[in-house]
């Protein structure tokens, strides 16, 4: 059997309507701030690259982003790093989500790295690491994620997802 290495149909009209900003955040995602339409660089199957400028506006002190919302807007990279491995007809929910913080995130431009570490027909893994404008190792982040059909997680109307009118 042949790895696939492209992005499905279905994923690539996902990503294309995500980056345009055409596909309307769910609720978390827009109450947090994180903008995947300008944030988002590279997507790939198994790939992704944001570019974070950090502003200091998710500070919890002076020169040092609050953690909660490091480790929420990690959940959103891994889950597209999982999104981009999908078939047609899949979607996923996070089982467990690991948070380590190496080194204060300051600002600046902040460059996150997600990639599959593993697929199976059930669940998949997921790492994304943090570095800031020297290079600098500031975050790993690791997530499991359970892969089910759309209908069963209810995932986005497979309609929006493919990009066509609901």
């Amino acid at each position: 059997m042949t790895q696939r290495t492209e992005l499905s149909g279905q994923q690539q009209a996902f990503f294309d309507r995500l980056k345009s900003g055409e596909w309307e955040f769910p609720a978390g995602i827009k109450n947090m701030g994180i903008r995947p339409d300008l944030w988002l660089k590279e997507v790939s199957y198994g790939h992704t690259l944001y570019e974070w400028p950090n502003n200091g506006d998710r500070d919890i002190n002076s020169g040092r982003v609050f953690g909660g919302w490091v480790a929420g807007f990690s959940d959103h990279i891994v889950s597209m790093t999982m999104a981009s491995a999908l078939e047609d007809g899949e979607w996923f929910t996070t089982m467990e989500l690991t948070t380590r913080i190496f080194r204060p995130v300051q600002q600046g431009l902040i460059t996150i790295e997600g990639r599959l570490v593993s697929r199976g027909r059930t669940t998949g893994f997921v790492e994304a690491d943090w570095r800031d404008e020297k290079g600098r190792h500031l975050v790993r982040i690791s997530a499991a994620k359970a892969i089910r059909s759309m209908d069963e997680l209810r995932g986005p109307e497979k309609e929006e997802v493919a990009g066509r009118a609901t």
